[in-house]
C-alpha cells in the first residue's frame, strides 16, 4: 500500500507506539450489528496474522453484558467476555447497524464505554458505530463518516460533530467508516499503521482485495438518484440543496455560489433529473423530513421546521402527498410511539 493510498488513516495526533508483539482488538458487538461489516473488519486481522506467520493481532467479541449478541441477520454471535471484563485493548471497534437510534443504553452502559474509550490508543466506529461514539460526545469537535442512509439524521441530531461524505475518516485517536466493505479498508488501513504497507498489501492480495481505497472516496449513493453520469456542478448543487433544508436557498442563491445561471441548472435538472431544481429540493427536504419522522423522536412540528416548512398543516400536506400517509402515521406504522 503506497503513502498516497493511505491518506485517508492519517491522523492528527502523534502515532502510537504499538506493541511489537502482539496488537489487541476488542470488538463490542452491539444489539442488531452488522455482520457484513464485522466480517471485513475481523478477517483483515486474520489474515494479517497468516501473513506475518505469527499471532501479531488477538482480537476478541465482547457485548455490554457478556451475553451473546444478535447480527442484523438474526444470527448469533459467540461473546467471549464483556467490555468490563476487559483491562486492556489497543483498538475498540464499536459494531453496530439499523435502528441504532433505538438501541438503549442505560447510564452505566454510557458511562463504561466512554471510560473505557479513553484510556485506549484508537476508537473504530464501524457502520453506525460513529452514531453510538456521537451520542456519546466522544465525536464533539472531530470529522466522521457514518453510512449514507443515516447521514440526514446524523447531522440533526449531531451538529457538533463534522460529517463527511467518505468510506472512510480518521480524526487523532477516533476512525470511523461508512461501514459495508469499507470496514475493509478501514482495518487494512489499520494494519499499515501498525505493520507497514507491504503487510497491509499482502492482506488485501488474499482477500483478493485488488482495489484498496484510501477512504478519501465519496459515498455517492449519498445523493438520492445514481448521480456519476450526470455534471459535477449539478451534484454540486445537489449537495448545497441537502446543506440547506432548514433555511432554503432560492435558485438564484445557488446560482450565484455556483457561477452558474438558473436558466442553465433548470435545463441541466430536466435532462438529467426529469424534473425541476424546485421539485428535486422538495423531494429532498421530504426525504430527509422522513428519516427524521421515522427514526428520531423529535416533535413532528419541530421536524416540519428543520425541514423549511412554514407551518405544520404545510408540511403534513407535503408529507401525505409523497407518502400516502401523514407524518403521525408514518410514525406509529415503524413502531414509534413517541410525542408527535
Amino acid at each position: 500500500m503506497t503513502d498516497a493510498s493511505r491518506k485517508g488513516m492519517d491522523c492528527s495526533e502523534p502515532k502510537t507506539s504499538w506493541d511489537p508483539d502482539t496488537v489487541d482488538v476488542c470488538f463490542l458487538l452491539l444489539n442488531n450489528f452488522s455482520l457484513l461489516s464485522f466480517a471485513s473488519a475481523i478477517e483483515p486481522l486474520r489474515i494479517a496474522n497468516k501473513v506475518l506467520k505469527r499471532k501479531a493481532f488477538h482480537y476478541r467479541c465482547c457485548t455490554l453484558d457478556g451475553q451473546d449478541a444478535v447480527a442484523s441477520n438474526g444470527s448469533f454471535m459467540r461473546a467471549d467476555c464483556a467490555l468490563g471484563d476487559v483491562e486492556r485493548t489497543d483498538l475498540l471497534a464499536v459494531c453496530s447497524s439499523d435502528d441504532v437510534e433505538r438501541i438503549e443504553l442505560a447510564p452505566g452502559q454510557k458511562a463504561l464505554i466512554r471510560q473505557f474509550s479513553q484510556r485506549v490508543s484508537r476508537v473504530a466506529g464501524i457502520c453506525t458505530g460513529a452514531y453510538v461514539l456521537a451520542d456519546l460526545g466522544l465525536l464533539d469537535d472531530r470529522s466522521c463518516t457514518i453510512h449514507w442512509e443515516y447521514a440526514d439524521l446524523f447531522r440533526e441530531l449531531f451538529p457538533r460533530t463534522e460529517l463527511v461524505d467518505n468510506l472512510i475518516q480518521a480524526d487523532g485517536r477516533f476512525l470511523t467508516c461508512a461501514g459495508g466493505t469499507a470496514a475493509l479498508d478501514l482495518m487494512i488501513g489499520f494494519i499499515a499503521d501498525v505493520h507497514g504497507g507491504e503487510v497491509a498489501g499482502g492482506v488485501a492480495e488474499i482477500a483478493l482485495h485488488h482495489d484498496m481505497r484510501s477512504g478519501n472516496e465519496s459515498q455517492h449513493t449519498l445523493m438520492r438518484d445514481d448521480l456519476q453520469m450526470v455534471p459535477k456542478k449539478l451534484r454540486t448543487c445537489i449537495e448545497l440543496m441537502t446543506e440547506h433544508i432548514s433555511e432554503t436557498l432560492s435558485l438564484q442563491e445557488i446560482a450565484d455560489r455556483l457561477g452558474a445561471s438558473p436558466r442553465q441548472l433548470q435545463r441541466d435538472f430536466q435532462k438529467y433529473l426529469n424534473c425541476s431544481p424546485h421539485d428535486y429540493y422538495n423531494r429532498i427536504r421530504i426525504d430527509i423530513a422522513r428519516q427524521l419522522v421515522c427514526r428520531t423522536s423529535m416533535r413532528i412540528i419541530d421536524i416540519g421546521a428543520a425541514c423549511g416548512y412554514s407551518s405544520g398543516s404545510h408540511f403534513s400536506k407535503r408529507y401525505r402527498s409523497a407518502h400516502g400517509v401523514s407524518p403521525a402515521q408514518d410514525r406509529e406504522l415503524n413502531g414509534r410511539t413517541w410525542e408527535r
